[in-house]
């Protein structure tokens, strides 16, 4: 009685149904809640945005690279925010008994399929935009031990290209051999192990750059209190990225039930913190007026910018009779004003 009718063919077993994924259960209330707050930090990251203003173009120089890669990270998390606050929506319709368009050509199996891939494909956009502060800080690592790495940045983007074609192939793949029950398992244990991936980096170079560059930051800039910030981003975003990567490997291995609230909260935990966390960390609210360059520059928290500057109290001269745009920097210390 306990075996299944038909028999599965050997070497087919793929095809059998999943048994540990439960049907989702009605939770308005709690799905609108979760999108309020992914909204909430979507107009927060807008508004970040907005105040950093647009990039410089007076050529490239470490503090601009830092600037840059910080409106990378904040335009980052503004679309995944957003998609996750869509996919939410998306939920409380499926939820609701919607009757979507695109609904009308699938049946039953399929619309689970799109369901399943509308919930989990933001975990994938969240992913990529915490790799940008994993590559911002190996960068860092990397120029303080003068170590050259001039393919960093393409093996960042075919990393995260890689990744997306992976989920695109596992869900065309599903979709074509009429899997659709095995694209949610597929895809937990795909983002639960690069969860655990880049929790892992985004903890060891954090704590990198704090052991190498604590003493500068602290002489440098003793009121900005750059070394807790980073600390507080190299503690918290991989704990709640390794809590939900942990528990969505356990569920793709089948320790464990999962359940739609189960998820729901490891949604808030695994994407809405770290991005909300990093947001205050990188981009705190300023006190009035308008910001000089020098003090957007200063207040930044991705330790670069901070760290790499151009002393400002050296003055810089063009240089007579030359072309325009070389200066020269006085190195021998200037005269006191009395």
């Amino acid at each position: 009685m306990g075996s299944c009718w038909p028999p599965i063919p050997q070497g087919m077993e793929w095809q059998r149904e999943p048994s540990n994924w439960p049907v989702p259960e009605p939770m308005p209330l709690p799905l609108e809640a979760a999108a309020c707050l992914f909204g909430g930090t979507a107009l927060l990251a807008g508004r970040a945005l907005l105040v950093m203003g647009r990039p410089s173009l007076s050529g490239a120089s470490p503090v601009n690279t830092g600037m840059q890669m910080r409106r990378s990270l904040v335009a980052f998390l503004l679309v995944a925010n957003l998609v996750r606050c869509l996919s939410l929506v998306a939920e409380l319709c499926f939820q609701e008994d919607m009757n979507l368009p695109l609904l009308a050509y699938l049946d039953a199996a399929q619309q689970g399929w799109l369901r399943d891939l509308i919930a989990l494909l933001p975990a994938v956009v969240f992913l990529s935009a915490f790799s940008v502060v994993v590559l911002f800080w190996a960068q860092l690592h990397y120029t303080t031990a003068i170590v050259p790495l001039p393919l960093l940045d393409c093996l960042f983007v075919c990393v995260n290209i890689a990744c997306y074609l992976l989920v695109a192939a596992i869900a065309v793949c599903t979709f074509l051999l009429q899997a659709y029950s095995h694209l949610r398992t597929y895809m937990i244990c795909i983002i639960g192990f690069l969860n655990a991936t880049v929790a892992f980096f985004f903890l060891y170079y954090g704590l990198m750059v704090v052991s190498e560059l604590a003493e500068t930051a602290r002489k440098k800039l003793p009121g900005k209190r750059l070394t807790p910030r980073v600390v507080v981003l190299s503690i918290v975003c991989p704990l709640s990225l390794l809590i939900r990567g942990a528990w969505y490997i356990a569920w793709g291995l089948s320790i464990g039930r999962p359940s739609m609230p189960a998820d729901l909260a490891l949604c808030v935990i695994g994407e809405w913190l770290p991005s909300v966390v990093t947001l205050v960390m990188l981009s705190p609210l300023q006190r009035g007026g308008a910001r000089s360059p020098n003090e957007s520059v200063d207040d930044s928290t991705d330790s670069e910018a901070p760290l790499l500057q151009d002393d400002p109290s050296t003055p810089q001269r063009a240089l007579a009779g030359g072309a325009p745009g070389l200066t020269w920097k006085q190195l021998y210390p200037q005269p006191e004003k009395v």
